[in-house]
């Protein structure tokens, strides 16, 4: 084994999460992204790029910054972490994100300056990450940047995740998502799928989700109509009485529920809202 290429992965978790979102309910591969199968393509791609061997081309460290309720899910959670991904939390200010991108920056830049990092992946399409990636590229750090292809969408929904132009301009490496999977679906592709499939939410001919989500009640207080539910991948939804099963008026904080629903928010709105609510 020669010398090892390290690579840091950095998650803007909302973003990340519509992507998701994004393939499972609206792409043609209606399949979840893997987070173990997603690292193992980007070590694909470096190794491409580079020539490198393979088993070189190592994601060193992972880190997942998002703005979390006081009792995420669990489950979540043990996903991130047995994927090797450092959860950064960070606080919500009347049900809105505060810091997150400072906080995702400063990490990128100690890791990439410090372990050292010779390539760095920027999962977001914040504009405001355009100057990391500029001086991350100045520092000699390749910074990858992968974007979403919408043309292979018929009808792309309106919370796709896009990718601001001037990051898009701030790095040469900005592979498409599609490109980046396409050597996966390759017979003799040696390592994991960046996909998993699920129950909870598989393609329906117009692109919307269907099937059902899973999560906890994270709050609903007596006497009140409505509350919030965490879902598997940690995020939040506004759910109220008139969407619950028959008979129920309230769920109790740490019910097991599922549920369906769009991800992206009413306008107006700070949070998606879950329909036909059931304990399970």
């Amino acid at each position: 084994m020669g010398e090892t290429v390290r690579i840091g992965v950095f998650y803007d978790g909302t973003w990340f999460a519509y992507l998701s979102d994004f393939y499972a309910t609206a792409h043609a591969r209606a399949a979840r992204i893997s987070l173990d199968g997603l690292h193992d393509a980007l070590r694909w791609y470096v190794h491409t790029e580079t020539g490198r061997p393979i088993e070189d081309c190592v994601v060193s460290e992972a880190h997942y910054v998002r703005g979390r309720i006081s009792t995420p899910a669990a489950s979540f959670d043990a996903v991130l972490a047995s994927a090797g991904i450092t959860r950064h939390d960070m606080p919500l200010h009347g049900g809105k994100e505060k810091g997150v991108d400072v906080q995702l920056a400063l990490e990128a830049w100690d890791r990439a300056t410090t372990v050292p990092l010779q390539w760095v992946v920027l999962l977001t399409g914040d504009s405001d990450f355009a100057p990391l990636a500029t001086r991350l590229t100045a520092r000699g750090v390749h910074v990858i940047v992968p974007v979403v292809d919408v043309r292979t969408v018929d009808k792309p929904p309106a919370w796709t995740p896009r990718t601001a132009a001037p990051l898009r301009a701030a790095t040469r490496f900005t592979p498409g998502f599609d490109a980046l999977f396409a050597p996966t679906d390759a017979p003799d592709y040696p390592l994991r799928s960046p996909f998993v499939r699920s129950s909870e939410a598989v393609a329906s001919p117009a692109g919307a989700p269907r099937g059902r989500r899973r999560g906890t009640v994270s709050s609903w207080k007596s006497g009140q109509t409505h509350g919030f539910i965490t879902d598997t991948r940690g995020g939040s939804w506004f759910v109220s009485r008139d969407d619950l099963a028959a008979g129920l008026t309230l769920l109790l904080t740490g019910t097991p529920v599922s549920f369906t629903g769009s991800p992206e928010p009413m306008p107006g709105r700070k949070y998606p809202r879950a329909q036909s609510v059931r304990p399970e």
